[in-house]
């Protein structure tokens, strides 16, 4: 008779284990992803770094924009990653013409007679903030919002790279990878102007990954981690204090030799660099 009750309070006790077990194996895999960003000791990550870079070159080649979106909400943390798996698509072609089509036709804030983005001109910053603040799933989720990187009158290089850095760190730790602007400028003179200045020859958008988790006092540069849509590609590179002659650019730049944004429009002696001039994330 002893024995049976043993065996019966066994079983019970068997069983009242078994949903703490359930429960566990439900939030390993989210304890495993959370303890992927901090895996590397003094870098910043994204939630889901690894995810698949999407690629503008599947929809669009000014797909940017729309491709940015796809990549840095299923890079970032699981609210944004819930946001938009509710897109409809098989592929992420199929996601991206969603988004376009969806969103991306709608009036734009700059000009409401035109849609916020065609395959010409690609889409301004305003109107891909419109779009990423549309797209959250639900309204209590933080706004995204623009941050303009030019170095103010009297703000030193090195402090405008901390304040770059800065910003930048706040939303990869906020859940969101931000979206960089990243502008191929040259030196050359602006139509019917014998004075020449930096001008805009080609802009593009890319989704930071990763970055140091800090600055030394006097340093020049740091190193990034980015998604670039134009073929969908995981890259690392470099954003620094400008060094470009001969005259200086108000913003940071950008060593990323594994892209080629509008090097085709450069001439053989042009100068020439990538320009970060704004960011859109969680600032």
């Amino acid at each position: 008779m002893d024995r049976a009750m043993q065996n019966l309070e066994m079983t019970r006790e068997r069983k009242s284990l078994r949903f703490p077990r359930m429960i566990a194996n439900k939030y390993l895999m989210f304890f495993i992803s959370s303890l992927a960003a901090a895996a590397t000791p003094g870098w910043i990550s994204a939630p889901f770094a690894d995810a698949l870079p999407a690629n503008q070159l599947l929809v669009d080649g000014n797909a940017c924009g729309p491709t940015c979106l796809l990549s840095a909400f299923r890079s970032g943390s699981e609210k944004w990653r819930a946001s938009i798996s509710k897109i409809e698509g098989n592929s992420d072609s199929e996601k991206i013409r969603k988004i376009i089509s969806d969103y991306a036709r709608r009036p734009s804030s700059l000009d409401p007679k035109k849609a916020r983005w065609n395959g010409r001109y690609g889409i301004a910053s305003p109107d891909l903030v419109a779009m990423a603040n549309e797209l959250r799933s639900e309204r209590w989720m933080s706004s995204v919002k623009q941050e303009i990187f030019f170095k103010n009158s009297r703000e030193r290089e090195t402090a405008l790279l901390a304040r770059v850095h800065d910003k930048l760190s706040k939303s990869l730790k906020k859940g969101l990878p931000p979206i960089l602007r990243i502008r191929r400028v040259a030196w050359r003179n602006p139509e019917g102007s014998s004075t020449k200045n930096w001008l805009t020859v080609k802009a593009h958008f890319v989704v930071l990954t990763g970055l140091p988790e800090k600055l030394s006092k006097e340093t020049k540069s740091f190193k990034v981690t980015y998604h670039e849509p134009w073929g969908g590609k995981s890259l690392s590179g470099k954003i620094h204090i400008s060094d470009t002659k001969p005259a200086g650019v108000r913003t940071l730049t950008a060593s990323f030799p594994g892209s080629d944004i509008g090097k085709t429009l450069i001439g053989r002696s042009e100068p020439t660099c990538l320009s970060l001039s704004s960011a859109i994330g969680l600032f």
